[in-house]
């Protein structure tokens, strides 16, 4: 209902609601909230358990069956260095219920974009193949940016992040 009202109070389309759902997170966080920045297009209250007073964390969900696999994520603080030098490389274990969390305990506030995938054969790497060297493993960009034929831009996937807040990113296979 609130969805509703706010497409048409911007003016927008509902295939744009995503856009305006995560924009009114982030400010959620600039000013001081209590609440999770989200960097999927539904929010995800059940995983604001996660928050950390003293940490950034990621929540990873995965949307296919991955209990006990790896998840990888890279953290970047800098649109030049963005895809190629990540300031920060964590992994988890997805649990029984789909989703790896990473506490990220030395992040400084501000914008960061994160890159996360499922390492389905466990080699440590993200698995190309094609002709463009798409990922043949899932992956995820914060704020659920799916760029097509382009790789994403730092600002696409930035997301302005301070010690509590709970950036959700939602792996598809």
């Amino acid at each position: 209902m609130i969805s509703l009202a706010v497409s048409y109070w911007l003016g927008v389309d509902l295939g744009s609601m995503m856009t305006v759902r995560l924009h009114l997170a982030v400010i959620a966080i600039s000013v001081g909230a209590s609440f999770a920045a989200l960097a999927v297009s539904v929010p995800a209250p059940e995983l604001e358990r996660f928050s950390d007073p003293e940490s950034v964390t990621l929540a990873i969900r995965a949307e296919f069956p991955a209990a006990g696999g790896a998840v990888r994520v890279a953290v970047y603080d800098d649109p030049a260095a963005f895809l190629e030098e990540a300031a920060l490389k964590e992994q988890a274990i997805v649990d029984k219920s789909g989703v790896a969390v990473v506490k990220l305990r030395e992040l400084n506030a501000g914008p960061h974009a994160f890159v996360a995938y499922y390492d389905a054969n466990g080699d440590g790497l993200l698995n190309r193949g094609g002709v463009l060297g798409k990922p043949k493993e899932p992956y995820a960009f914060s704020n659920g940016v799916k760029p097509k034929l382009r790789k994403p831009r730092f600002d696409e996937a930035a997301v302005d992040v301070a010690p509590g807040a709970v950036v959700v990113m939602t792996l598809e296979d």
